[in-house]
Order: structure tokens, then sequence, then C-alpha cells
């Protein structure tokens, strides 16, 4: 069995933590994998300098659910579709990670893993996504790529966890879900290539 079955089996058996019964405002993010030939690679994008909150961030496609979403899965696929190009019918979703609180708990962000099929193509959404890129899953667990980064948060300075790769700081919420991502991988014990 590849690495994407035994996740897909390992995600939907797994206990994982749910945030409800708050009044945060509910969103959801996609993280996209997808077969690059050399194993799998997590897809990110790099957050346009105009949109209106974390610009210049790394972050998965995501964001607010919408009245009309019938569930939080809409939400990612929508948002996914509507920042990088990917139609919702092309992504296998394969289960969801643990809740995510952020800004003080002003939101509540429920991470989806969708498999896309190998040679997708991304269209990025110029107001919302500067950049798309992947990163190899070995790349993101290799410790040696394991840093801090400093950022400043109503004038003090904080040190945080962060992960360098493909000339990008991945940290915060996006760094949380990919742990959470890379925890899950790691409970499925020793890997074969995927």
């Amino acid at each position: 069995m590849d690495l994407t079955e035994q996740l897909r089996g390992h995600l939907q058996q797994r206990s994982r933590k749910k945030v409800g019964g708050t009044q945060a405002v509910q969103c959801a993010v996609l993280i996209p994998m997808i077969d690059a030939g050399h194993g799998l690679d997590v897809i990110y994008t790099l957050r346009s300098e105009t949109v209106s909150s974390h610009q210049g961030q790394v972050s998965f496609p995501g964001g607010k659910r919408s009245a009309d979403d019938r569930d939080l899965e809409v939400t990612a696929l929508r948002e996914t579709h509507e920042e990088i190009g990917v139609e919702p019918t092309s992504v296998d979703v394969i289960g969801r990670l643990d809740d995510v609180f952020t800004l003080q708990g002003a939101f509540v962000i429920t991470p989806f893993v969708g498999l896309l099929p190998a040679g997708t193509t991304f269209t990025p959404n110029a107001g919302e996504v500067s950049r798309i890129f992947g990163v190899p899953l070995e790349v993101l667990a290799d410790p040696a790529n394991h840093t801090t980064t400093r950022r400043t948060w109503e004038d003090k300075s904080y040190q945080l966890p962060a992960i360098a790769a493909a000339s990008q700081i991945i940290w915060g919420a996006t760094l949380g879900i990919t742990d959470n991502l890379l925890a899950c991988i790691k409970e499925l014990g020793p890997q074969t290539p995927a």
C-alpha cells in the first residue's frame, strides 16, 4: 500500500482535535499534495501584498466559510479553485487534520488533505496569490530545514519556530498545519517511497 492510501486510512480512523462551541469564524484550508515524480510535494501559496491580511506570508489555499457552503470541505475546495485554479472535482480529499485557532481564537481553521492528479496546472489569482510552489515531504521533515523566525506583533518581538524551504519561511498557523501533517505521516511508521 502506498503512502497516500496509508495516510487516507490513518486520517479517517484517527481521533482528530476539533474546536467547537466558540464564536470563532469558521475557516477551511486545503493541503494540496501532488506526485512530483520523486515523491509527494505539498503545495503552498505566497499571499500577495494586496490582500487585507497576512500579506507576503506562506499559506495554504483557503478562507472563511460562506453562507452558501454546505460544509467546510466545500469551503476548502471553493477557495482552492478561487486562489489557484484547481477544479474541486479534480481533488481527492483523503481526510482532515486537527483544527487550529488563530489570532487569539478569532478564527478556527479546519485543514483538509487533498491529492491532486499528476500534471495538475495552477492558475494563481493575482489579487490573492503571488506565487505557488511545492515542497517535497522529505524536505519539510528534514530537521536541517527547521529553524526560527523573528516576528513582531503589538510592538513585541517573538522568536517563532519555522521551516525554511523553497526560498520561503513557513511559520504560524501554516507551520502548525504542516507539522500536524508530518506527525500523521510519522505515525504510519517507516515509509516506502511514495
